[in-house]
């Protein structure tokens, strides 16, 4: 099978061919048919994370098409997706208490076991999910990850009627942010963008307002719109989380996402006063992965992807590395 392959650390990516692999005890083999390509698959090739001679991708779509032994939850033909985390330990103090992604004995797809970055993937049965019909598999590999952490970053701040809500940067996550906001039934969506290019597509995915900030800092903007109840940040520009915290009415709630890696300085004086609520926001707990799913499909939501052959895997990971990419990116085997 046709696979992509980190040599060594820091190495970037091959193409390979390996073999097969053989479903075990509690595992199903899956025909690859999406798999979504992120940053952090740029982190890793670059040796920032994971290890050599695995098969990245964290985020794909597949049909299974053979069981290992003890597999009762899935059935050869069934359409399934799998995000960071499989294999939890379920015996933690985190997995009892329902949340998954922060076991510490679980395996992280791409990173501990291969990845979807293949033909054909092994996958922890218990640990996939069937994708609901009316989800291309391509838009559904998008979904794994950006639209996992962007639905759940809107849950940890409460996004939802009568209150109004902040998207900070137009990218892979955010595109799907807005959207997710207004089907959740938000009062206001600000859109802040530094590309003038994305303003048009903003209110086109539902934004009410939209700041187009050359800079990091965008607080005076926010302030003359209106104070937001909640900001979710997906952007890395220096200065916007402290914008965010200006233009946060009281009681407000802020979060950070998993792509924005640099220092993150705050204001504490306001966050005193205005009784501020600061964050970290990524995938989970695992049922709002579901939620994700159907809120996604039923609410009529696009996601903007590219899709390329498994074969063109080298340049698509270089497309991505120079932020080329138009929003989301998947491989097709």
């Amino acid at each position: 099978m046709l696979s992509v392959v980190i040599p060594a650390s820091g190495r970037g990516w091959t193409l390979s061919e390996r073999e097969v692999p053989t479903p075990t005890a509690g595992d199903v083999l899956v025909k690859v048919r999406a798999s979504g390509v992120c940053s952090m698959d740029v982190r890793q090739s670059l040796g920032e994370m994971g290890y050599p001679n695995l098969i990245p991708g964290h985020e794909f779509v597949g049909e299974v098409v053979e069981l290992g032994s003890d597999v009762t939850t899935l059935a050869v033909g069934d359409r399934v997706g799998v995000t960071w985390h499989q294999r939890w330990c379920r015996v933690c103090t985190h997995c009892v208490n329902g949340r998954l992604e922060l076991c510490k004995r679980a395996d992280e797809t791409g990173i501990h076991m291969d990845g979807g970055h293949s033909e054909y993937a092994l996958v922890h049965a218990d640990s996939a999910v069937c994708i609901p019909d009316g989800i291309d598999d391509a838009d559904a590999a998008a979904l794994l990850c950006g639209g996992y952490v962007a639905y759940s970053a809107l849950v940890d701040v409460q996004a939802g009627p009568a209150r109004s809500v902040a998207i900070v940067g137009l990218g892979g996550i955010g595109h799907l942010a807005v959207q997710y906001a207004k089907a959740m039934g938000s009062s206001r969506v600000v859109v802040v963008t530094g590309d003038e290019d994305k303003a048009d597509l903003a209110r086109e995915l539902g934004a009410d307002e939209v700041i187009v900030s050359k800079g990091g800092d965008f607080s005076a903007e926010l302030k003359d719109l209106g104070l937001v109840d909640a900001a979710v940040l997906t952007s890395e520009a220096e200065g916007a989380l402290m914008s965010c915290v200006e233009g946060l009415a009281p009681y407000g709630r802020v979060t950070v996402l998993p792509a924005t890696v640099n220092g993150v300085p705050l204001v504490p004086q306001r966050m005193l006063h205005y009784k501020l609520t600061v964050t970290g926001s990524s995938q989970g707990p695992r049922n709002r992965l579901g939620e994700m799913l159907e809120l996604h499909r039923r609410s009529g939501s696009r996601v903007l992807v590219e899709a390329y052959p498994l074969a063109e895997a080298l340049d698509v990971l270089d497309r991505v590395a120079a932020r080329r990419a138009r929003l989301r990116t998947v491989l097709i085997p």
